[in-house]
Formats: structure tokens, sequence, C-alpha cells
């Protein structure tokens, strides 16, 4: 008996390993993804109040936080943000509004893949929940817009953030759907 259990635990132990380095690779490679189509995006050329448009982001984010969860889809924000930042593509608010766009839809989907697992990718559309008034919020707060009221800056940031938020989920849930259809999910990410 205790040989199995022992058994057990240690197939438990390498399942689970194996699911988070599945996670770590899938990560890494969508922080790659994430930066060519940066490059590729026409909005990322100019700016905008600071703001640079690219709904790719918002795309991947959608992705990540829905398939491999929110630590895993941080980290890949994280990435991109700091890829892009680097070679000039993003600005400085490219970091808190992944991030935050990221957080809600890994939250979103993990509550939704404990109450209602065949709606989980439905979460992606969260993603503007975060990037658009918690990252737009935050954008104000670092570098607000001078001569307007705090509502007219928090405004015009929500409206930039929603620019480029609402399209990219909305691409990323019709990816999920395409993904799920070629048998590809959440499932393959977790052992649950």
């Amino acid at each position: 008996m205790t040989q199995d259990n022992n058994s057990e635990t240690i197939n438990e132990k390498a399942t689970n390993k194996s699911f988070k380095t599945k996670r770590l690779a899938t990560a890494a490679i969508f922080i790659g993804v994430g930066f060519v189509l940066s490059i590729l995006n026409p909005f990322a050329y100019f700016t905008i109040f600071g703001v640079k448009i690219n709904p790719f982001a918002h795309f991947i984010n959608a992705l990540m936080g829905v398939l491999i969860g929110t630590p895993f889809a941080i980290v890949t924000a994280l990435g991109i943000a700091i890829l892009r930042y680097s070679f000039g593509l993003g600005t400085i608010h490219a970091f808190h509004g992944g991030v935050s766009g990221a957080v809600v839809v890994g939250i979103s989907a993990a509550v939704l893949w404990k109450k209602a697992p065949k709606r989980v990718d439905l979460a992606a559309l969260t993603e503007p929940i975060g990037t658009v008034f918690i990252g737009g919020t935050i954008a104000y707060i670092i570098a607000p817009i001078g001569g307007l009221t705090v509502i007219h800056g928090l405004l015009i940031y929500w409206g930039l953030f929603a620019i480029s938020s609402v399209p990219g989920c909305i691409l990323g849930y019709l990816f999920l759907r395409l993904l799920r259809k070629a048998g590809i999910s959440r499932e393959d990410y977790y052992n649950n």
C-alpha cells in the first residue's frame, strides 16, 4: 500500500511539473509571437497621449489568461511589454495596460473554470475590464493630461485603451473558439 501511494505521489508530481513546463513554454512562445505581432501592427508607429494602440497584445492576453492561467499570463504580458518598450514599439503604458488585462482574464478564467468549465473561453472578453479601467486609470495617475479635468483625462485614457483592448479580446475569444474546435483548450494545460 505504501509503495502504491508513493508511486501515485511521484506520478502526480511529474504530471504537475509537466503541465507547468508546458505553460512556461507556451508563455515563452507567445512572448515572441506578441512581439512579432507588435512589429506588424500598423498602429505601433505613432503615439496618442503617450499610448500606442496594439490590439495584438490584448489578443495574447485573452489567449494566455484562459489557456495558461494568471501567473503565466502575467509573465507573458510583462515579457511582451519589456520587448515592446525596449524596441520603441510600446510606451510605459504597455506594462500596466497589459498586466492588468492579463490578471483580470486569468482570474475570470479560474472562476469560470470552477463554476462553468464549458464557458471558460468567455473569460477572454473580460480583458477590457482590466486594461481599460485599471490600466487606463493607472495611466492617468502616472501621466495626467494637462489642462483637462480628472474625468476628461480618464475618459481619454479609457477610450484609447479600449480602442486597443476591445478588438484584441474579441479576436482572442474567436481564436480560442477555433483552438477548441482543433482540440486545444485549457484542459491541455491543467490536471483538473
